[in-house]
């Protein structure tokens, strides 16, 4: 890192005695001066390293042989061995997966690698029989983990006193080593882990098929079927890709086949260049076959191609709710303008309706990642474990209190459970001796963190058993050691605690907020029943209660309060008894928007969310439901996809809000819920809600771009959702304005020589800094990767295990977005100077026409605030040419723009009969300056007006950019300085450029495009002279005549 020594010393976290070391240690090895000046401000704030944990490896695993033909094999003998009622299992294979247990081979026991070596010229091949593509066993499935069962033992044991029994499970059909676990459990015996039982499934002769995680649509990448020879003798082999679908490959018109020989116990690689044509999952599918009938195997794959560009998101919803308009309701959608769609691509729009304003929150809650789920956002800290048993602890509690199980489905409880049972003992992990729990492992004690513990485990307490000295601990911790008197106010003095996390706490009144945030924690803790059993345990906490009930009693009578600090103050009083003397109604209600409906906060919309659902939740507590309503109708309108909120802690809030409300003002026992959706040109969609169907999603598919009319009948109340999703081009968000972060990415080839696998290394260097007047903490930098590469995560472990931390977290996701993330969680980012994080990106496979990937920062607690950057690494255009040859390129060309040959002559009326089709428009153009990119643009001086289109305001003169996908640069030739006839229809005037407010156009494959000979280039030819006379004559007959057809 091009950091100094001192600087370097201020991301450790160990203290100053450590940083003075440290300092003092690379001061010497660099030459440098050693500054001993303690820093006036802490350092920042760190977490535990992320923990990897290395497979279970055995000296000698059995190996599970797999052939084909004429070759069986089968798996016999005890996996493990465990005391009485633990399982003795046989494992068999299927008849088409027969398997034996066998010794390793020399050279794989010895763990010699295997040679790779790439398809050399043609040899000399004998002709030699093979197996037939029939014959051979096709493997498909490749899982990550499978045979889950309960087994119930037989009571009676051996003459070894071990009960046993056979258990017969096909093999998946990876070659690799398999774990197998298994765990006993019985009244006498309690539970028993056996000792992990590894095995290889493994074959002489195979082939690897090996694909990126995923590629857009027309990348051209070269994938790789390597082919595998354990056997002791040189193989001739015969290898066939099968014929390929919706892309461009050897094999797009018949199946392609090839022979080579593969030595004895090495690989030979064979490369295949696809280009994918649609966007979805498309099969792959490689055989390979060796000569003298001695083997073969076949193996499928499927490509995960994308859309290119990046995936966005409109969302509209409303709360339906008829009988407060009279028993009918009638909203209204108009269709929405999307920026900068990516060409060709096209918005798919999806309506869905629920009978239950909560029924998407609640299904999305009971989820493996509700983060991901709700707010379409990475976990990663502490309070994001909390997050996660907070969501399905809030979902629990309101279907046990309103016995719904059954409409959602019973079976979910026990999932629900299992969440929160897992988060529960995760976050036990963090807990330190005084009862206390740090925002991150290595830290000191947290006020709000420890007051969030005891909140969330006194709602689990009555649904997972927690034990009560889970909560006292961190209970008693907060009252003797974070409460200060006399005033009655809690602290947060850890200095180096991230204030954002605490969501709406921030800011002004930070310390008045805080404390109601634990007097919430501390009365439910109540309300749950904990009694902290030592009698002086029990004053103590009565104490502190009263003593921070009355500071905040007084905090409320002060005038000018934010609104956010009365809604937190305001339900935290409405929690204590009913006869404490002061009712925080009218304080609330004048703290309120004009029309009550929310409670605004001037920094961030979703601290006004907050602050909405904490005055939801003091109003349903004060038992003001007419109050109540507005909020709630307020609240249901501003729901993201999915349900969620926006942030953790938003959603969270809002949720406890909504669902306390419905408990005080349940939905109609006969509910009844009609709901018809009207489109131009459609026949008219129709749903109905009853009780016992609330909770189901009703889904259409729905016309891109359409106007919508709904119309809702009944006494029921629900959700309806528009959800748009479209693929805008990459350079939409790099134009947006960063006001927040400064942000700058580079990438360039690595000096450092690449792995024996990898094709090259590249170096990514980030760059980021806050604009703000100070620091800025939980922030999160979202990297998306181009094809075929993958991250150095031995650099990343180094960027966050080292002593001076420069990385909170970080991990590879592929649930927020199509073609996954890098997401990096970093401490602080300073706003004096630049944070500088540099890492390899290893290059897997060969690509040509790489899309632009980006990289986003943003904080995690208020996303609006974020910036975007491009990158992409420096096209070689030789590489490019080894890729994409010859058949396979020309098989792109299918959705090019291809430009009229020079030597090709036409006449008028077959320029006019196409400029006339519909609205197209027909310009004379001349070619100022070439951008050569994923999208090629085209800078255009617009020298004659033909024939408008869509655009009516083009005059001669102006310019106009033209875009046409890279991959058809060959085929349209357009050179700079020339000048072209161009017409094309009204789907090729694509979008309006915000900065210039014209249009910019396409060039598709329904675009004429044709040489306008000049002066000098028609007095050089006669075809060419001809040509420039019948291009003036078609435009002066369309100009003046206009389209006579």
């Amino acid at each position: 890192m091009p950091y100094s020594c001192t600087r370097r010393s201020l991301y450790i976290t160990e203290g100053w005695e450590c940083m003075r070391a440290f300092r003092y240690c690379c001061s010497t090895y660099r030459d440098q001066v050693f500054d001993t000046d303690q820093p006036t401000t802490p350092p920042p704030t760190t977490t535990a390293p992320p923990t990897t944990t290395a497979p279970p490896t055995t000296t000698a695993p059995p190996i599970v042989s797999r052939h084909f033909g004429r070759f069986i094999e089968r798996i016999d003998g005890p996996l493990f061995e465990v005391p009485r009622l633990s399982p003795r299992v046989l494992l068999r294979s299927q008849p088409a997966l027969n398997a034996v247990v066998q010794g390793i081979p020399a050279a794989a026991a010895a763990g010699a690698a295997i040679a790779g070596a790439d398809v050399e010229e043609e040899e000399e091949f004998e002709d030699l029989e093979y197996m037939d593509v029939n014959d051979v066993y096709l493997r498909t499935k490749f899982y990550e983990s499978w045979l889950w069962m309960d087994v119930k033992l037989p009571s009676s044991t051996g003459a070894d006193g071990l009960a046993s029994k056979n258990v017969d499970s096909a093999l998946p059909d990876s070659i690799t080593e398999w774990g197998l676990l298994a765990v006993s459990a019985s009244p006498q015996t309690g539970f028993c882990v056996a000792e992990p039982y590894n095995f290889r499934a493994w074959k002489e002769f195979f082939v690897d098929l090996k694909l990126p995680y995923s590629v857009a649509k027309n990348e051209q990448v070269e994938i790789k079927a390597v082919i595998h020879n354990y056997a002791e003798a040189e193989l001739q082999v015969r290898v066939i890709l099968m014929k390929t679908k919706d892309m461009c490959s050897v094999a797009f018109k018949d199946a392609h086949t090839q022979q080579l020989k593969v030595p004895a116990g090495s690989s030979v690689t064979v490369p295949y260049t696809i280009v994918p044509l649609v966007v979805g999952k498309l099969p792959i599918e490689v055989m390979v076959a060796a000569g003298d009938m001695m083997g073969g195997d076949r193996i499928q794959k499927s490509l995960h191609v994308v859309m290119d560009g990046v995936q966005k998101s409109d969302v509209w919803s409303v709360m339906l709710n008829p009988s407060a308009e009279g028993g009918k309701q009638v909203v209204r959608r108009v269709k929405v303008e999307l920026e900068s769609v990516v060409p060709n691509s096209v918005p798919e729009t999806f309506i869905n309706v629920r009978g239950n304003v909560l029924a998407d929150s609640i299904d999305n809650s009971i989820s493996q990642d509700s983060l991901a789920s709700l707010i379409q956002m990475p976990g990663g800290c502490v309070e994001q474990n909390l997050a996660s048993i907070t969501l399905p602890l809030i979902a629990t509690l309101y279907l046990d209190r309103t016995n719904d199980w059954e409409t959602v489905g019973v079976q979910r409880k026990a999932e629900a459970v299992s969440y929160i049972t897992r988060g529960y003992k995760n976050q036990l992990a963090y807990k330190r001796k005084d009862g206390s729990y740090p925002p991150y492992r290595s830290e000191g004690a947290s006020t709000w963190i420890t007051a969030y513990v005891v909140k969330v485990f006194s709602m689990a307490y009555s649904i997972i058993g927690v034990d009560e000295q889970h909560v006292c601990d961190p209970l008693l911790y907060l009252v003797n050691n974070k409460h200060r008197l006399p005033q009655g106010s809690f602290v947060e003095d850890n200095p180096v605690y991230s204030t954002t996390m605490t969501g709406g706490l921030r800011g002004d009144d930070s310390e008045t907020t805080l404390t109601a945030f634990v007097l919430i924690a501390l009365a439910e803790a109540k309300q749950a029943g904990m009694r902290c059993s030592a009698q002086a345990a029990a004053e103590q906490v009565k104490s502190a209660t009263d003593k921070t009930a009355e500071y905040l009693r007084a905090a409320l009578k002060t005038a000018g309060r934010r609104p956010y600090t009365v809604a937190i103050a305001s339900y935290a009083l409405a929690l204590l008894d009913k006869d404490q003397p002061f009712d925080p109604t009218q304080a609330l209600l004048r703290a309120a928007a004009p029309d009550r409906s929310h409670w605004p906060d001037r920094h961030n919309r979703l601290f006004t969310l907050e602050a909405t659902g904490y005055a939801l939740l003091a109003l349903v507590k004060l038992g003001r439901l007419e109050e109540a309503a507005a909020p709630f109708k307020w609240l249901n309108s501003q729901r993201g996809r999915g349900g969620g909120f926006g942030s953790t802690q938003s959603t969270m809030v809002v949720l406890h809000a909504l669902s306390e409300y419905l408990i005080r003002r349940p939905p109609p026992g006969d509910l009844s819920l009609d709901v018809d959706v009207r489109l131009t040109g459609r026949k008219e969609i129709r749903y109905a809600f009853n009780p016992t169907s609330a909770y189901a999603v009703r889904s259409s598919r729905l016309p891109a771009n359409s106007d919508l009319e709904v119309e809702a009948r009944g006494n029921g109340e629900g959700i309806l959702e528009v959800v748009t999703y479209y693929n805008q081009v990459h350079e939409a968000d790099e134009k947006k304005p960063c006001r927040d972060f400064e942000l700058s990415v580079a990438i360039e080839e690595s000096s450092e020589k690449p792995p024996a696998e990898v094709e090259k290394s590249y170096q990514l260097t980030i760059k980021v800094r806050t604009l703000g007047p100070r620091d800025v903490r939980m922030v999160v930098l979202d990297i998306s990767l181009p094809t075929g590469f993958t991250p150095e995560i031995s650099d990343l472990e180094k960027l966050s295990n080292s002593v001076d931390r420069y990385i909170n977290n970080f991990q590879v996701v592929d649930n927020l977005s199509e073609r996954g993330s890098l997401i990096i969680h970093l401490f602080k980012v300073s706003h004096k100077e630049p944070e500088i994080l540099m890492f390899r990106l290893q290059q897997n496979f060969k690509v040509g026409l790489l899309q632009p990937s980006s990289v986003t920062v943003y904080e995690y607690y208020n996303p609006d605030h974020r910036c975007s950057r491009t990158y992409s690494p420096k096209e070689d255009k030789e590489a490019l040419t080894q890729i994409c040859k010859d058949s396979v390129c020309r098989c792109t060309q299918g959705d090019c723009c291809i430009s009229k040959a020079d030597s090709e002559q036409f006449l008028n009326k077959e320029r006019e009969v196409f400029a006339c089709k519909s609205l197209h428009h027909v310009y004379q153009v001349k070619v100022l300056s070439v951008s050569e990119s994923y999208y090629d643009r085209y800078e255009m001086e617009i020298t004659r007006v033909i024939k408008l289109g869509l655009e009516s305001s083009v005059e001669v003169g102006q310019t106009r950019s033209f875009l046409s996908h890279g991959g058809c640069r060959d085929g349209l030739n357009l050179k700079q300085g020339s000048q072209y006839l161009i017409m094309g229809p009204e789907v090729d005037q694509w979008t309006i450029d915000t900065e210039t407010n014209k249009y910019i156009y396409m060039l598709g494959k329904d675009t004429w495009v044709e040489l306008w000979p000049s002066a000098e280039e028609a007095a050089s030819s006669a075809a060419l002279q001809a040509k420039s006379r019948s291009l003036s004559e078609a435009a002066h007959e369309l100009s003046v005549y206009s389209c006579r057809l």
